[in-house]
């Protein structure tokens, strides 16, 4: 069966000979304005990063000093410095007494996760597949040499509150926990299973993923989230997780950048990039709104 990681690591390495090693960061940004001169900026972010990668380009400091408001997903810093949040986030990642993991997950994605998260099989067990996958993906981070502390959103959020600038979450941390746990256990599962069994090529697809960011390269990152699409094509579990994760919320986002620009608000909106690019992402939605989208990054 064919899996993201894999599609995604075929479609960069056909790719990459249009990808040279970044000297800098000119990460994708668009400015978009409606008939009365209203303008608003979408950036598009990854979660996880290295030190390199900054500073970013003029475009996005401009942006950002333009911007009245910071909006991101959930304002992560937040979440992190509040106990009550964080139990919250913890509680809902594990389950009750009458049920665990090994009743969501396959025996071989099992025992690869007890042989490699480094967690006690206790603690493991009473995790929901979701959280499996979140310590897969952390697992291949620090293989990449990649970590959340330097991720685009968390550097934005230190960088607003430096400057006491407005931040504003786009969705709620209850309603991203809702979105995550609605995930197929199956897709879940498959996706566990290839990071555990195959980590280099895992940490390959991060490290690229990291190098397209920083090149915003829309191509290149349109081809990733298309071979994420056709990895799972033929598999309704892989369509319902692709339109939980990131096409059902794409409305939500703009309807907000719909709110910005009618009330006048220079906003700069920093989302994850696959919800920015592709035909039903956040660009393309505004432009058939009849708005006019610039990409301002080179």
């Amino acid at each position: 069966m064919k899996r993201i990681w894999t599609a995604a690591l075929l479609a960069i390495m056909l790719l990459s000979a249009c990808c040279p090693a970044c000297a800098e960061s000119t990460p994708l940004i668009y400015r978009v304005t409606d008939a009365e001169g209203h303008r608003i900026y979408l950036l598009g972010t990854i979660h996880v990063g290295r030190e390199d990668m900054y500073p970013w380009s003029d475009a996005v400091e401009k942006a950002f000093e333009e911007a009245d408001v910071l909006a991101v997903e959930v304002d992560i810093q937040n979440v992190t410095g509040n106990f009550v949040e964080l139990i919250k986030y913890s509680v809902s990642l594990v389950y009750g007494l009458n049920d665990d993991a090994a009743n969501h997950l396959s025996a071989e994605t099992y025992q690869l996760g007890i042989e490699k998260l480094g967690y006690p099989e206790v603690l493991l067990k009473r995790m929901r597949p979701v959280a499996w996958y979140s310590l897969a993906e952390e697992y291949a981070y620090s293989l990449a040499g990649l970590s959340s502390d330097w991720g685009v959103d968390m550097q934005l959020l230190a960088k607003a509150k430096k400057a006491n600038k407005k931040i504003e979450e786009t969705e709620s941390l209850e309603a991203q926990m809702e979105t995550l746990l609605a995930l197929p256990d199956e897709v879940l599962d498959g996706q566990i299973r290839e990071i555990l069994s195959d980590p280099a090529s895992a940490a390959e697809s991060v490290q690229w993923l990291a190098r397209i960011w920083q090149a915003g390269d829309q191509k290149l990152m349109e081809a990733m989230l298309s071979m994420g699409e056709a990895a799972g094509g033929d598999e309704g579990a892989y369509d319902e997780y692709n339109d939980t994760l990131i096409y059902s919320r794409n409305e939500g986002f703009e309807e907000q950048a719909k709110e910005y620009l009618r009330n006048g608000t220079v906003a700069m909106i920093a989302i994850g990039a696959f919800h920015i690019v592709g035909q039903d992402g956040l660009a393309a939605r505004l432009a058939r709104a009849g708005y006019t989208v610039e990409e301002i990054g080179r």
